[in-house]
């Protein structure tokens, strides 16, 4: 489930995964069910980021966003390159722009659509803003839980 493993609120042995919804656990010792919050270190660990290499960076975030967020990701490419990546979770949009070969990494806080502020960031601090967004966004959203599930990194 996590690097750290869960323990069991009732009697203290290790929790397991229980099915697709990567937030509900089960005590492998006296079956005792509970939710289990996503916390953003799994995400990350997940998700394998090269944020030395523009390129490797922009290909895997597509690729890992794409896959486990489908529509709510947009990705634009000029001349066989990724140059742009949205990632849009209601509340917080992330972007990452692709310029010559370094990334812009954007952050901006959504009231109806209309982005009220835009935060520049550098790119480790934008990747773990994303990450808790993300843990956020899954752990209030069972659709978005499985989808992460879903989520396989090679």
């Amino acid at each position: 489930m996590t690097a750290e493993t869960q323990r069991c609120d009732n009697c203290g042995a290790p929790l397991v995964q229980n099915g697709p919804d990567v937030r509900k656990g089960v005590c492998a010792h006296c079956g005792n069910e509970l939710t289990v919050a996503i916390d953003s270190a799994q995400i990350a660990a997940g998700m394998h980021l090269d944020i030395q290499n523009a390129d490797a960076f922009m290909a895997q975030l597509a690729k890992s966003l794409a896959h486990a967020f489908g529509q709510r990701t947009k990705i634009q490419w000029e001349r066989g390159r990724i140059v742009k990546i949205e990632l849009d979770l209601g509340k917080d949009m992330f972007v990452a722009l692709l310029e010559i070969d370094s990334v812009v990494a954007q952050h901006k806080k959504m009231v109806r659509g209309v982005a009220l502020k835009t935060s520049t960031h550098p790119v480790d601090v934008w990747v773990g803003l994303l990450h808790k967004a993300i843990a956020t966004h899954v752990n209030t959203n069972a659709k978005a839980a499985a989808a992460l599930a879903q989520l396989r990194i090679t």
